[in-house]
């Protein structure tokens, strides 16, 4: 918070916090709003409540940052089937707090075993992991042999994160069984090479 705090007061501008991961880091800006005038948050219901298909987000700001942003609404409409999807997973919030929770747990026990394994699996606050490997060609061959195990992950030269080389591996945390499943496979392949 310290960091954000300095930021907002050098900014000759708006400072947008991504918030996007809110429900697993739990913490947030929140609290500076009505501080800090030129601060937006953004929050997202297309990662953490299963709606990615739909695009949906939000801000948080002063009621004056709203406003200037509602003026850019024409170019960003939100469609009837969003804006519902949204109000129901509302309505069950106690639904998706006991998934998150579940979630982190299942994580941070991937985590550990990926690194008893003997790779780096760097800790999370998110839905995935990085899972960082000594060279390109080491990447390369774990890819593959988790592909052809039927387990799909998404390498660092697919580009879709900015800065990530082609020593990572993103794992998106699943149900425990499919994670169990990808630590036996990652096993099978240590036992190999």
């Amino acid at each position: 918070e310290k960091n954000i705090i300095d930021i907002l007061q050098r900014a000759k501008g708006m400072v947008v916090v991504d918030e996007c991961n809110y429900e697993y880091l739990g913490e947030t800006v929140v609290n500076l709003i009505d501080k800090h005038e030129n601060l937006i948050i953004s929050r997202s219901f297309s990662k953490n409540f299963g709606l990615a298909g739909l695009r949906l987000g939000f801000a948080i700001s002063n009621p004056q940052n709203i406003k200037k942003l509602a003026a850019f609404g024409q170019y960003f409409r939100v469609s009837r089937m969003a804006e519902k999807a949204a109000g129901k997973v509302l309505k069950y919030l106690d639904y998706y707090r006991k998934a998150w929770e579940k979630i982190k747990k299942v994580r941070d026990k991937f985590v550990r075993q990926i690194n008893e394994l003997g790779f780096s699996a760097y800790d999370s606050k998110a839905n995935f992991i990085l899972v960082e490997f000594k060279n390109k060609e080491e990447t390369e061959r774990v890819w593959k042999y988790l592909k052809e195990k039927g387990i799909y992950t998404l390498p660092g030269w697919e580009n879709e994160f900015s800065g990530l080389d082609d020593q990572f591996i993103r794992f998106t945390i699943g149900e425990e069984w499919e994670m169990n499943r990808v630590v036996e496979v990652l096993s099978g392949y240590v036992k190999r090479h």
